[in-house]
């Protein structure tokens, strides 16, 4: 058995319940951020939104609020949202939503400060797999979903509608978001299906290490408590 493996897990996670109250706390990584939401309503009608806005106010944190992403972002919304980022002088993002604003994210914060095209900086496909120039913008996330683990993770999946490609994006350390929220009370309103679905996702994505003898030691000890806890 391959005993071996380097695991790094830098970003800072706040969790708890009402965890999202102790934001304005917390030493932020800039003094302008782009607040990311989603096109929806969920996280206005659930007020997580006010609250995540009340905490940056406490913290003496500007904002300005970018609500375009859809499910499946795309390209092309990544960088129209890097640019109203570039436009506004933000030094970080505060990304609050799910899996589609965790991801736009991680490719919005590479496009703010870096020249080009998202594509440039792809690997695979028809990405040009280039190194990104510039370090990217830092980020705070705050999950408005269970499941995943995209408030931590310095990938993102994003589309591009003109070649049919949905890829992932990212990787470098300086993508992983320095600050997590975790706060099971923003769940209590999303529909069930979405605490369902990540929850299958969570249970299949462990069991599927029990036929793959590539994970080292550090996965098989830690699949079976997973399991259990989702």
């Amino acid at each position: 058995m391959n005993t071996n493996f380097d695991f790094y897990n830098p970003t800072h996670i706040l969790f708890g319940s009402g965890k999202l109250d102790e934001l304005g706390n917390q030493q932020m990584p800039g003094k302008k951020a782009l607040l990311l939401i989603s096109d929806g309503k969920s996280a206005k009608t659930s007020g997580a939104l006010d609250r995540t806005q009340a905490q940056l106010e406490k913290a003496g944190v500007e904002y300005v609020v970018c609500a375009k992403i859809h499910e499946n972002p795309t390209r092309e919304i990544v960088m129209e949202s890097a640019a109203f980022a570039k436009e506004n002088g933000c030094d970080f993002i505060v990304a609050l939503g799910g899996g589609a604003v965790l991801d736009s994210s991680v490719a919005i914060a590479a496009m703010a400060t870096n020249p080009g095209d998202l594509w440039d900086y792809v690997n695979g496909g028809t990405g040009k797999g280039q190194p990104l120039v510039n370090k990217p913008l830092p980020q705070v996330t705050i999950t408005l979903t269970a499941g995943t683990g995209s408030e931590i993770n310095n990938w993102g999946v994003i589309s591009r509608n003109d070649t049919h490609e949905k890829i992932g994006f990212g990787g470098t350390p300086e993508l992983v978001p320095v600050l997590a929220v975790v706060d099971p009370e923003l769940m209590k309103t999303v529909p069930s299906k979405y605490t369902a679905s990540p929850a299958c996702f969570c249970i299949t994505g462990k069991a599927s290490f029990r036929n793959f003898s590539g994970t080292g030691l550090i996965l098989p000890d830690m699949k079976m408590p997973a399991m259990r806890c989702t």
